[in-house]
């Protein structure tokens, strides 16, 4: 088992690693310039948003889609796998704005060794996407067929694969506490990213998986595996939150620069939705996705912003079940790790 603080430990060159290999996408695929990513420079004076992802699929069909093409400012992407480095990423100024799990912070704020308040709350969730059709359900526990797991309640003594931050830890942790069980009646097998842990599970080192269902789908299909709780049944939103430091919120010029890439993305989203074709192809030659596979994703990948109102502060307010699991240590107020500062231009 990798614990949380070895996983953080270890991050400082993945995370040094994953920016000095951002890729330079003053180019797209057409010749045309759809957004300059180079640093900095005295010379050129503009200011400069890192925006961190887990893997190349946002970037690759932002470029394709041409919303970025006069951007008023430099934008660099860098692929850090994983909400854990992300956040990491984050805490040390590698990045300004990072894609993490809808449930990333509560778990941050929960285990943080101060109070966040509006003022101190170090990073905060500043846009919300997710798939408008809510037939798709992405987030699962699936077991082995072979291991004769039929209920919640067989997963006593099992080796459960997942990792440390956002939706997969989420959905780990609620299908835990449904089936009445802790940590120690479990082996948990916690990795960096959720990629790790889908491995783990479909190369048998585990017998139960909780995470992207995309990242096991294959097995699902084939039959060597199923699932047997989905997260959204759980409770779970299943969205994924833009997150930002502090400082670059509350930066006059970094927060113009977010606004505007945050306005142009929503423009993305529209295009995805009437290009799945496209976005099929990007998968294929960027990802290196089978055609089925990258069919799958491009259809789960479609997305909308959600407004960051009250009635999501509430959803997200239902924590108590972490509070009782002990996944957190305290009491939080959600509110705080939220920014409605861009409800303007993501939503309306």
């Amino acid at each position: 088992m990798i614990r949380r603080r070895e996983v953080l430990v270890s991050l400082g060159a993945l995370t040094a690693g994953a920016i000095a290999s951002c890729r330079d996408l003053s180019k797209s695929e057409s010749g045309k310039t759809s957004v300059t990513a180079r640093p900095v420079s005295s010379s050129t004076g503009r200011v400069k948003l890192i925006v961190g992802q887990q893997d190349n699929a946002l970037q690759e069909t932002v470029a394709a889609s041409g919303v970025l093409e006069g951007l008023p400012f430099d934008l660099q992407w860098a692929v850090i796998p994983g909400p854990a480095a992300q956040l990491a990423a984050l805490y040390s100024k590698a990045i300004d704005v990072g894609l993490v799990g809808d449930s990333t912070l509560i778990v941050e704020q929960g285990n943080a060794k101060f109070e966040w308040t509006e003022e101190t709350a170090p990073i905060q969730n500043v846009a919300y996407r997710k798939n408008p059709d809510p037939s798709f359900r992405t987030y699962v526990t699936a077991v082995r067929t072979s291991t004769n797991i039929k209920t919640l309640a067989d997963l006593r003594g099992k080796k459960w694969a997942s990792n440390f931050g956002g939706l997969n830890y989420l959905t780990y942790v609620l299908s835990r506490s449904k089936a009445g069980l802790k940590p120690t009646d479990i082996e948990p097998v916690m990795l960096v990213d959720g990629s790790a842990a889908a491995a783990a599970f479909t190369s048998g080192r585990a017998d139960v998986y909780s995470g992207s269902l995309g990242a096991i789908k294959e097995d699902v299909d084939s039959g060597k595996s199923h699932v047997l709780v989905y997260g959204e049944d759980l409770g779970i939103l299943g969205a994924t939150a833009f997150a930002a430091r502090n400082d670059v919120i509350g930066d006059a010029d970094k927060s113009k620069a977010l606004a505007e890439f945050l306005t142009r993305l929503r423009t993305h989203w529209s295009w995805f939705a009437k290009n799945l074709d496209v976005v099929e192809k990007i998968y294929v030659e960027k990802r290196k996705q089978t055609p089925k596979r990258a069919k799958y994703f491009a259809s789960v990948s479609s997305a909308a912003f959600v407004p960051i109102d009250d009635e999501l502060v509430k959803r997200q307010q239902r924590i108590d079940i972490l509070l009782e699991s002990g996944d957190i240590t305290k009491k939080i107020d959600v509110s705080v790790e939220l920014s409605r500062k861009f409800n303007s231009v993501t939503t309306g």
